[in-house]
Parts: C-alpha cells; sequence; structure tokens
C-alpha cells in the first residue's frame, strides 16, 4: 500500500480489456465521442443483471426500461473490449479510455472520515499485478475524485431517465440525453 507511490507497471497481459466489463460514465462517453469519432452505439452495450456480476443491485445507474434493468457498458466480443486492437492487442481509444480503465488496477484506501489514504493493487482481480514500475498516487487521486464527481452527476442523469415515461422506452435512449450533435450515421441500433 503506498501513500505517495505504488509499485505497478502494465506489461499489456490483456486482463483489464479481456476479462474485466468497463462500466463507463456519460462523461467517458463523451470523450469517447469527441476524441474518436465513433458512433457510441457501436461502442456501448446494455447490460442486464445476469449479463454482469459484481455490480450491486442498489446501484444507482440501472436504467429502467418497460420492467427491465440494464447498466451501461463499454461493448466486448469474444476477444474482450470493442476497442481492443485485435492483432496489437492495444486500446485503440487509449488517450480517451474511460476513468475507471485509467484507474485500474489500483484500489483506493480511506480513512473512516473519508479521508485519502494510500493506494493499492486488487488483490481479486486476474492481473498480474508487476510490480516494476512506480505510479505517484496525487494523480490516481485526482482521477478518483473526478471519477466521483462523475459517478454523481451519472445517478442524477439515471434518475431523470427512469422517471420519464413515453412510449418504447430502450436504454439507447439515455445515451441521446447525454451525447448531442450526432450526425445521421449515429443512430441507435434496433432491438
Amino acid at each position: 500500500m503506498g501513500t505517495h507511490t505504488v509499485h505497478f507497471r502494465c506489461h499489456h497481459c490483456g486482463h483489464c480489456c479481456t476479462d474485466v466489463v468497463c462500466l463507463p460514465t456519460p462523461w467517458d462517453v463523451i470523450r469517447i465521442v469527441k476524441q474518436t469519432g465513433q458512433n457510441p452505439y457501436a461502442f456501448l452495450a446494455f447490460l442486464t443483471p445476469e449479463d454482469v456480476t459484481g455490480v450491486n443491485k442498489s446501484d444507482p445507474t440501472w436504467l429502467d426500461c418497460q420492467g427491465k434493468r440494464y447498466i451501461m457498458a463499454l461493448r466486448r466480443g469474444k476477444k474482450g473490449c470493442y476497442f481492443l486492437h485485435p492483432k496489437t492487442r492495444f486500446c485503440t481509444a487509449y488517450e480517451a479510455r474511460p476513468i475507471l480503465c485509467r484507474l485500474y488496477p489500483f484500489k483506493l484506501h480511506e480513512t473512516r472520515a473519508g479521508a485519502f489514504k494510500a493506494f493499492s493493487l486488487h488483490t481479486d482481480v486476474g492481473c498480474p499485478r508487476h510490480r516494476d514500475g512506480l505510479y505517484e498516487t496525487g494523480p490516481l487521486y485526482a482521477l478518483y475524485t473526478a471519477d466521483s464527481a462523475h459517478q454523481e452527476d451519472y445517478a442524477r442523469l439515471v434518475e431523470v431517465f427512469n422517471r420519464r415515461r413515453y412510449p418504447d422506452k430502450r436504454p439507447e435512449h439515455f445515451v441521446e440525453m447525454f451525447v448531442t450533435g450526432f450526425s445521421d450515421s449515429m443512430t441507435p441500433a434496433k432491438s
């Protein structure tokens, strides 16, 4: 556990891009669209509680649509994340990747009062957690606090979405609430 630094270096094993489900915030989605020009409907998927583990059923980001619940995630195929290049195995949206991806595999530790204590590496994940590098905790904590603020915004946006009533409500309609400036080619996929 490190207050100022954490020993870690990514050796590009691909675990985070193949075995971890990434749940981006709306801010992450906007950043990806702006920086990559990608259609959000191409890289997003909406998972049901049966499709994802480790997300509390009371998480405030579950979307309610016609009696079913969904959570927004980066689309994955048999070989991993939508943005994982099939040949190089590197992220094709690296500079725009979600904050959750930037923080993985680091785990924040706080005092009982909620103040920053230290960072460590998650012990319950498949990443080999190589310790031959050094990360400063200051930038990690800045990412963590930005993500916390984004999560609060996300929860409020989901609350508004869940209160809306209209025919044929689908989780893709949630994206229309926060991504603007679609071209005609950026339309939701038919479900």
